[in-house]
């Protein structure tokens, strides 16, 4: 009988490249569902390879995976938003969790901790654009802090047809001032 106890602990780190292959399959299931990414083309693992390896080099954009006993049940990544340096302190967030780790709080414990990290490097607000139609992603959005700020019609093209996206943003609160 399994007990809290003894469940296996979901653990959050940065990715590594060996990491690359897990990242691309969970990254090819979104696409292939074809509600969690704006993508319509499978990633190849070495491709993901070179992402894992960017994230490596740049600390201010980071990738997170969520490890169970060495299986990565999900990832996320911290993007720039804009290359003007005015809104260098703004990231964008893209999370993808594996289909069978789906709807056990995988999705929150990445978004959680990519906000944790994402304050810590300085960042004063995450923006999100979530294809309208992808409800378990803006119940994610909510239930972590996020708030809609807006809706783009018939804003990208995935699989021939329109869809419209909805835009969300995390304002990130300042750190507490240590008292000395």
């Amino acid at each position: 009988m399994s007990t809290a106890s003894s469940r296996p602990q979901l653990q959050i780190r940065h990715a590594c490249e060996d990491d690359a292959a897990s990242l691309c399959e969970i990254f090819n299931e979104a696409v292939q569902d074809r509600l969690e990414t704006f993508d319509s083309d499978a990633r190849s693992v070495n491709d993901q390879r070179l992402l894992v390896a960017a994230a490596e080099r740049d600390p201010k954009h980071p990738i997170l995976v969520a490890d169970v006993r060495n299986w990565i049940a999900g990832w996320v990544a911290l993007a720039p938003y804009d290359n003007r340096i005015a809104l260098d302190d703004i990231g964008e967030v893209f999370i993808y969790v594996r289909r069978s780790f789906r709807s056990y709080g995988v999705g929150r414990q990445l978004m959680r901790a990519i906000q944790e990290a994402a304050a810590k490097l300085g960042y004063r607000k995450l923006i999100g654009r979530i294809l309208a139609a992808n409800q378990d992603g803006l119940r994610l959005c909510r239930a972590t802090g996020w708030r809609e700020v807006g809706r783009h019609i018939a804003h990208t093209r995935l699989n021939d047809r329109f869809h419209d996206v909805t835009v969300v943003e995390y304002p990130i609160p300042p750190l507490p001032v240590a008292n000395t």
